[in-house]
Order: C-alpha cells, then sequence, then structure tokens
C-alpha cells in the first residue's frame, strides 16, 4: 500500500517540479525566516529522500513528460543541437543580422529577444545554453540519475570525446534505419 503524502510533502513536490530546486522548493512550502541556507539545504534533502517523496516527484516527472511528450531522445537531440548552435549562423556574410525568415530554424529557437528598427532585425539576446541545460536536467531529474552512478572521472581530449559521440551518434542512427 503506498503511503499518503501529507499537505506539506505534496507542496514541496509540485514546488520542486516547477522549480527545479530542492532548497527552492523548501523555502516554498516550509517556514524558513531565521535558517541557514546550510540548514535549509540539509532539510530540503531529507525531506526529498523520504521515499513517498522521491516516489511522488518522479510520478509528477513523467507525467510531465508525458503531458508534453517530451523522450529523454527528444532532450538530447535538443540538448546536442543546442550545444552546437553557431551564432554566426544568423549573420550574413557582411557581418549584419540576416532578417529572421532567413535565419536557419535551429537559430531562431536560440532567440530570447530580438528588438525590430524600421522593419530590420536590430539585436538579438540569445538564450544562455548552460542555463537552459541546467533548468533541463533539473526539471527531469538528470542530476539525481548522475549521483546515482558510480564510477571514475574520465578526462579525454576533444577527439576522443568527437569520436565516442560520433560512434553514439551512428549507433543509433543504423538503430532508427533498421
Amino acid at each position: 500500500m503506498k503511503e499518503k503524502l501529507t499537505d506539506k510533502e505534496e507542496a514541496f513536490c509540485q514546488a520542486y517540479i516547477l522549480i527545479g530546486n530542492k532548497s527552492a522548493a523548501y523555502r516554498e512550502v516550509y517556514s524558513t525566516k531565521r535558517a541557514k541556507p546550510s540548514t535549509i539545504n540539509r532539510a530540503a534533502i531529507k525531506v526529498y529522500q523520504r521515499p513517498r517523496v522521491t516516489q511522488r516527484v518522479e510520478e509528477l516527472q513523467k507525467q510531465a513528460a508525458e503531458r508534453n511528450r517530451v523522450e529523454l531522445d527528444d532532450l538530447i537531440q535538443m540538448l546536442s543541437s543546442m550545444a552546437r548552435f553557431d551564432i554566426g549562423s544568423l549573420y550574413d556574410d557582411e557581418g549584419k543580422l540576416k532578417p529572421v525568415n532567413q535565419m536557419p530554424i535551429e537559430g531562431r529557437k536560440m532567440i530570447q529577444q530580438l528588438e525590430t528598427i524600421g522593419g530590420h532585425t536590430d539585436k538579438i539576446k540569445t538564450y544562455s545554453r548552460l542555463e537552459v541545460i541546467e533548468k533541463l536536467m533539473r526539471h527531469l531529474g538528470g542530476y539525481e540519475k548522475d549521483n546515482e552512478q558510480k564510477g571514475n572521472i574520465v578526462i579525454e581530449s576533444r577527439e576522443e570525446r568527437d569520436k565516442r559521440i560520433q560512434k553514439l551518434i551512428d549507433k543509433r542512427n543504423a538503430s532508427n534505419s533498421g
């Protein structure tokens, strides 16, 4: 039989799903006026580690993924695309911003804000790749999974990493075509 959450535990789970940060979720739900940040952090981890709370967070993450039809593979592709984004693709050969309709779609997806003067795009602000990646990882439990992994840290050269990634891409492409 599944153990029932208290109202505060449920509120913590909901806040964690929205915010993606245990301490911030804890501050949203519990009284923390006089508490030190380290105390809040420890308390938040303690609440999160309750099996019924962890199970509920996982359930909410799964529901969010299903609602948004987000699969891990889709996110990996998105993150991969963002990691490879070249801001130069938004500019023409003379160094001027291209009209939005002439920018590649992957470049347009990275635009957070733009200013248009006289019908021409004058300024753009792109999303922070790091912020977007961190938010996705937090919301979907990527850091939790990463923290559970055991093993040694491997430092590899850029060439080794690129070869490893290419092998994974080739393997995925082969499984998709077969």
